[in-house]
């Protein structure tokens, strides 16, 4: 279980958030309850960020549709998926094994959780991107979490946001990694006002 947090720095050198820049997004944000989300020119990927009430009260953010589940797949295609094959799959057990047999939905979703589900995407998109240093300090403003294994036994990865207010952040220094990567609010699951 892991958690690392980026967080953004204002000041006047490149890569740093302005405090101009960031007394706009943080106006807007205290008058709105919402994010003032930069369009990106060029964007070619959408991360959704869907608000997630069990998770700390944060936003999720997803490469993908955040409702998303386990594709139906035969034992075949799961072990070529996720084992490199067939071969070292059976290795693994010593009883007779029918490859063509579907697999259920509890057989898949804790493999497929992490390694294809929309929020383990987005974790390994944005945890390769400089995003801002691990730490704190007096001129560190907004988070984001990467969170591998939110709880003991847990292989859970995704990436979080407490606030919309840091969902404008982490859009400014996408913007200015020029990655086309723009995120989108899910308004299906937004914070109710007073809780972004």
């Amino acid at each position: 279980m892991s958690i690392s947090r980026r967080q953004f720095i204002l000041g006047t050198a490149a890569g740093l958030i302005l405090p101009s820049y960031y007394d706009r997004v943080f106006s807007y944000f205290e008058n709105t309850g919402e994010a003032l989300l930069e369009v990106p020119h060029n964007a070619q990927i959408e991360l959704i960020a869907s608000y997630e009430r069990g998770a700390g009260l944060s936003y999720e953010l997803n490469l993908g549709n955040p409702y998303e589940e386990p594709p139906e797949m035969t034992l075949r295609e799961y072990a070529r998926r996720y084992f490199g094959g067939e071969e070292y799959y059976a290795g693994l057990w010593p009883d007779e094994i029918d490859f063509d047999r579907k697999m259920d939905f509890w057989e898949t979703i804790e493999i497929w959780a992490r390694q294809d589900s929309p929020n383990a995407r987005a974790y390994r998109l944005l945890e390769s991107l400089d995003l801002g240093p691990n730490l704190v300090g007096k001129d560190a403003v907004g988070e984001i979490r990467f969170i591998d294994g939110d709880r003991p036994g847990s292989d859970y990865l995704g990436v979080h946001a407490p606030s919309q207010l840091d969902l404008a952040l982490l859009q400014k220094r996408l913007n200015e990694l020029r990655t086309g990567i723009r995120i989108l609010v899910d308004c299906m699951t937004s914070a109710p006002m007073g809780q972004n």
